[in-house]
C-alpha cells in the first residue's frame, strides 16, 4: 500500500473511533412486576379533639379525727373542697369510705359547688358508720371538655368508743402506818383508736363523799398517794376507798373506771400498846349477823376475819380487848336518843363484839386473851349529825394492851 493510501484508512478509523465516543447511550430499565408494585398511600384521616387535663381539684380535712357521741368536743368534721376549672364542673360528689365501704356521699351540679362539706358521722341509713380510719373522696366530672377529676383527702378516725381501761394498784393492800408509805394508782388505757387526752381520778370514803382528787395530761399516768384526805386526815383502817377514774380521749368521749383502794387493817402505836381502829365488819340492820348480807359482803366480811386474825397472832403477848361503837339516829332528841342508847344501841354493840370474837377463836386464837365491851353511841369520832362522815362511828375498836 502506498503512503496515500495508508494515511485514508488511518483517518477513516479515526473517524469511527471518534464516532462511537460521540454517541449518546440508550438507556433501558425494565418494568416492574406485579408482585413487586407499591400500594398507593392512604390520606390520614383528620385528629379528633381529646378532653384535656382539667388541673388539680383538692379535698382536706380540718382535723385528725372526730366523735359524732362526744360530750366535750366537735360532733361533726369540716372538709374544705377546691373545684380545678370550676366554670366547666357538670356534676360532682363527695363520698367517706373506711377501706373499699362507701358510708355515705354527697353530689351536686355544676351550678352548686360547695367550698366545704361536714360530715356528721353517720352512714346511709341513717345510723352511725362503724369506727376507724376514713378517707373522704371528691370526683368531679366535666363531660366533654375535660377528663375527669378527683382527690382523695388525707385519712382521719371516726371514734365512737368511749375510752376505758383499768387501775394498778401497788401494794395490794395499803397500809400508811408511816408517812414514807405510799401507794401507787397507775392508768392503764384499753386499745382505741383514739389517745387519751386527759383524766382525773376521785377517791371517795366509805360513805361516798369526796376524800381526795387527782387529775393530770396525758402522757402522765399514774398517782402516788399518802392515804390522807383533802382535809389532811388519814384512811381508816380496813376500809375499801372507792375510785371514779374519768378518762377523755383527744376527741372528747369521756369514759369512766371504777376501782378500790383496799387500806389493810392499820396497827397504831398507842401509849404502851396499840389500837386497831376500825375491823369493818358489816352486818345486817340491826343484827349481829355478818354472814346474811349481801354474797360481795359476805366474802368481805370473811377475808378481813382472815386478816385480823393474821394480824392479831403478831402480838402474842397482848390482850385483846374489842369494843363496838355505833351511830344514833336519834342524835337531835336527848330522851329519844337515850331510849336508843340503852335498849337498842348498847346490847346490839356488845352482841356484835362477841360475834367477832368467835370469829377470831375460830381463827386460831385464844379466847382467853379477847375481852369485849359494846358502848353504842358514847364515843363518837365524829357527831352523829354529820350525815357524809357519821359513817365512821359504826365501827369495831380493837386494843392491844400487855
Amino acid at each position: 500500500m502506498n503512503k496515500s493510501a495508508l494515511i485514508i484508512v488511518s483517518l477513516i478509523a479515526a473517524g469511527a473511533i471518534l464516532g462511537c465516543q460521540s454517541a449518546k447511550p440508550t438507556i433501558r430499565v425494565a418494568a416492574p412486576t406485579s408482585e413487586a408494585a407499591v400500594p398507593p398511600i392512604a390520606a390520614a384521616p383528620p385528629l379528633a379533639a381529646q378532653p384535656l387535663d382539667p388541673g388539680q381539684s383538692f379535698i382536706d380535712t380540718e382535723a385528725l379525727g372526730f366523735s359524732p357521741s362526744s360530750e366535750t368536743g366537735k360532733t361533726t368534721i369540716d372538709f374544705t373542697l377546691l373545684f380545678a376549672n370550676a366554670e366547666a364542673v357538670k356534676s360532682w360528689s363527695v363520698s367517706f369510705s373506711s377501706g373499699a365501704v362507701v358510708q355515705k356521699s354527697f353530689s351536686g351540679k355544676g351550678s352548686e359547688l360547695p367550698a366545704t362539706i361536714t360530715w356528721d358521722g353517720k352512714a346511709a341509713s341513717g345510723a352511725l358508720a362503724p369506727q376507724g380510719k376514713y378517707n373522704a373522696s371528691l370526683a368531679v366530672d366535666y363531660g366533654s371538655d375535660y377528663t375527669a377529676g378527683s382527690a382523695t383527702s388525707p385519712s382521719f378516725i371516726l371514734d365512737i368508743d368511749k375510752p376505758t381501761g383499768k387501775i394498778a394498784i401497788s401494794p395490794d393492800l395499803f397500809s400508811p402506818t408511816e408517812p414514807s408509805d405510799t401507794v401507787k394508782m397507775k392508768i392503764i388505757p384499753s386499745a382505741s383508736p383514739a389517745k387519751i387526752d386527759s383524766w382525773s381520778m376521785d377517791i371517795l370514803d366509805p360513805g361516798g363523799n369526796l376524800f381526795k382528787n387527782f387529775s393530770g395530761k396525758w402522757p402522765s399516768d399514774s398517782v402516788v398517794w399518802d392515804g390522807k384526805g383533802i382535809e389532811g386526815d388519814l384512811v381508816v383502817s380496813a376500809e375499801d376507798y372507792p375510785i371514779v377514774l374519768r378518762l377523755r380521749d383527744e376527741f372528747g368521749n369521756v369514759g369512766y373506771v371504777n376501782s378500790i383502794v383496799p387500806i389493810d387493817i392499820i396497827v397504831i402505836k398507842d401509849g404502851a400498846g396499840y389500837r386497831i381502829e376500825n375491823s369493818r365488819v358489816f352486818f345486817k340492820g340491826f343484827t349481829a349477823d355478818y354472814l346474811d348480807v349481801p354474797a360481795e359482803l359476805a366474802k368481805q366480811n370473811n377475808l378481813r376475819l382472815d386478816r385480823l386474825a393474821e394480824k392479831l397472832r403478831k402480838f402474842k403477848d397482848y390482850r385483846i380487848r374489842i369494843v363496838g361503837h355505833a351511830v344514833k339516829i336519834h342524835w337531835d332528841d336527848p330522851a329519844l336518843g337515850a331510849i336508843e342508847q340503852a335498849s337498842v344501841l348498847l346490847p346490839l354493840s356488845k352482841v356484835r363484839t362477841e360475834v367477832i370474837k368467835k370469829a377470831l377463836v375460830d381463827r386460831g386464837l385464844d379466847p382467853k386473851m379477847i375481852s369485849t365491851d359494846g358502848v353504842g353511841a358514847a364515843d363518837p369520832l365524829v357527831p352523829d349529825s354529820d350525815y357524809a362522815k357519821r359513817w365512821r362511828n359504826r365501827r369495831t375498836a380493837i386494843f392491844l394492851v400487855k
